[in-house]
């Protein structure tokens, strides 16, 4: 493995990003450090020069008189008292043939800078000074290593403000994937709260929120509609069975719009009081909840045990169900206003077990219960639409209407009627079963 690879392995994007940012700003204060280092040098250098040499403009001028003499003593002694300062090392007066008249101070090192004396415009000889750079390069060092250890504290400084930074941002995300994972695994989403110097993701978790609360709805509405299931274990069932039998369709009107106007606590109880009001409705008339599909629940009748009233059941169990529904919304003000379209059928189903089941309590499979759902979605709320299979296993004192002539999942025409009425003592029982159950609800 590679050293970018060891190191990316062992270090998170934060850390990388400011150690990335801590080498760029090393880099950079370094090569500018360094550039500064070299002009200062070259300004300092520059700047003692001139000093010299204006030192050795005003030593030639005082050293002019005794050189025309030729008088060495009073050369020392002027060289002696010269006031050299710390750029120069020592001095030396030349004949014009180059030979030394007076000296002062240490000829060995250094730069040598020469000077002519003249008189006249007569040349009488030469000063040569040797020049100490000590100084100079001390003064540009003192300043470079000031320059790397403000390089240094900078780095250091960005590379931590770039940490927090950057932490921060992926403090928010990971707490996002965190939230995503959970999401995959089928768990709530919870999100810390939004950091607000952080817009992006500020609107990222506002839509991630807005995906918790369709989840949490959602498995409201599952674990409300799930409630409109029925097992039941008195009767085995051994493989595949066809059953003749009545069936129920309730469509839930606008279920969509529901889930998004009511929080997940709300739609679970709204749900719950129509499923009691439906479960009611189930258990007069020997029906059972067997299932929700799409936007609707499935009722059967007649079934495992063959019942020649089942038809007449679904009937009741539908005007049961409207008539308490219309009891509850006028006594009670704070229920949601669900809307139900509802259509029975007659027909064939085919039961199978659940998987590892032998009890009833398996998948519906066959067009009758597609049929049903069909009709329903072609009825009126608060109506009730019959196919004509279930019309031809009632009796006929029931008033129908004519309904709509649809097209069955073969293509074929089929009639269905709309319920009109039901006879007088039907229509009696149903009422005393309204103000009964009614009265329970209100007691409890």
């Amino acid at each position: 493995m590679s050293l970018p690879s060891r190191i990316r392995h062992k270090l998170n994007t934060s850390q990388l990003n400011s150690l990335l940012v801590a080498i760029l700003m090393l880099g950079t204060g370094l090569l500018l450090s360094l550039l500064t280092y070299t002009h200062l040098l070259q300004q300092l250098s520059t700047q003692q020069q001139n000093n010299v040499e204006r030192q050795l403009q005003r030593l030639a001028v005082a050293a002019a008189p005794a050189l025309v003499q030729q008088d060495r003593v009073t050369l020392n002694v002027l060289l002696d008292d010269w006031v050299k300062g710390p750029a120069i090392q020592g001095l030396e007066i030349l004949s014009t043939d180059q030979q030394r008249l007076a000296s002062s101070g240490d000829h060995t090192a250094g730069q040598v800078m020469t000077r002519p004396i003249t008189q006249d415009n007569r040349a009488l000889g030469a000063i040569r000074a040797s020049l100490d750079a000590t100084p100079v390069h001390q003064v540009a060092r003192r300043y470079l290593a000031l320059a790397l250890m403000a390089t240094g504290l900078m780095a250091m400084l960005a590379a931590f403000v770039t940490y927090q930074l950057t932490e921060r941002s992926f403090g928010q995300f990971r707490s996002i994937v965190d939230a995503l994972q959970r999401f995959r695994h089928g768990q709530d989403i919870e999100l810390t709260p939004p950091d607000a110097t952080l817009p992006e993701f500020r609107q990222m978790q506002t839509e991630l929120q807005h995906i918790a609360q369709q989840q949490q709805q959602q498995h409201a509405l599952e674990e409300a509609l799930g409630r409109f299931v029925q097992h039941t274990s008195g009767h085995d069932q051994k493989g595949l069975q066809y059953f003749d039998c009545a069936l129920m369709y309730l469509e839930i009107q606008e279920l969509d719009v529901l889930q998004s106007r009511l929080s997940a606590e709300e739609l679970s109880q709204t749900l719950g009081r129509y499923y009691r009001l439906l479960s009611h409705a189930a258990k007069l008339y020997n029906g059972r909840l067997d299932r929700f599909l799409g936007d609707g629940i499935v009722m059967i009748f007649g079934v495992p045990k063959a019942d020649q009233q089942s038809a007449m059941h679904s009937l009741c169990a539908a005007q049961l169900f409207q008539g308490l529904v219309n009891q509850v919304r006028e006594h009670d003000s704070h229920i949601y206003p669900l809307e139900f379209r509802i259509a029975v059928h007659w027909g064939p189903v085919l039961m199978t077990p659940l998987q590892g089941e032998t009890q009833l309590s398996g998948n519906l499979i066959g067009d009758t219960l597609h049929w049903a759902a069909q009709l329903a979605a072609c009825g009126e709320e608060r109506g009730v639409l019959a196919s004509c299979e279930l019309v031809q296993h009632l009796d006929s004192d029931i008033d129908w209407r004519e309904g709509p002539i649809l097209s069955d999942l073969h293509g074929r025409e089929q009639c269905s009627y709309w319920l009109q009425q039901l006879p007088a003592k039907t229509r009696s029982l149903i009422e005393r079963q309204i103000k009964h159950i009614t009265a329970l609800t209100t007691n409890a």
